[in-house]
C-alpha cells in the first residue's frame, strides 16, 4: 500500500522486534535473516502494488485472477522467507544447507499452504480495510466475492 521502500522498512523493523518480544524467545542470530526476508517479502509488495495499479484496469475479472495471482505470489515469497531463515540457522551452527532445508521442510510446507490459502482469501478484505483506514479506497469497484 505505501510502496517498496516502505514495505521494506517495515518488514525489517516488524521482525527486529519480534525478534525481541516472540512468545517463543529471543530470535538470536537468526534474527538477521528474518529481518532480510520480511524486508524482501515488503519490498516486493510495494513492486506489487505498482505493478498492480498500472495494469489493473486491463483485468477482465479482478477478484478471481488478483486472489489467484497473491495466491501463488504468497506461496513463492514464503518459500522463499523460509529457505533464507534455514540457511540462517544452517550457517552459524555448521550444519550443512541441505541438511537444514530438510529438517525444516515440514515447517516450511506447512508456512507455504497456510499463508497461500490465507492471503489469496483474504486479499481483497485486508486492501479494503487498510485503504479505508488511510482514506484511500484503492480498488474500491472491486468485490471481493464474485
Amino acid at each position: 500500500m505505501f510502496g517498496a521502500a516502505f514495505g521494506a522498512s517495515l518488514g525489517a523493523l516488524t521482525m527486529f522486534i519480534n525478534g525481541f518480544l516472540s512468545p517463543w524467545g529471543v530470535a538470536g542470530i537468526i534474527m538477521p535473516y528474518q529481518m532480510a526476508g520480511m524486508a524482501l517479502i515488503g519490498f516486493m509488495g510495494g513492486v506489487y502494488r505498482r505493478v498492480l495499479g498500472k495494469n489493473s484496469t486491463e483485468i477482465k475479472d479482478p477478484p478471481k485472477i488478483l486472489s489467484l495471482e497473491v495466491s501463488f505470489l504468497a506461496a513463492f515469497l514464503t518459500l522463499v522467507y523460509d529457505v533464507i531463515t534455514n540457511i540462517g540457522w544452517a550457517l552459524p551452527s555448521n550444519t550443512p544447507i541441505i541438511a537444514a532445508l530438510i529438517s525444516g521442510a515440514w515447517l516450511t510446507a506447512v508456512h507455504v499452504v497456510s499463508n497461500t490459502l490465507f492471503f489469496g482469501g483474504t486479499f481483497f478484505i485486508l486492501v479494503r480495510i487498510i485503504g479505508n483506514f488511510i482514506g484511500e479506497n484503492i480498488w474500491s469497484s472491486l468485490k471481493e466475492v464474485s
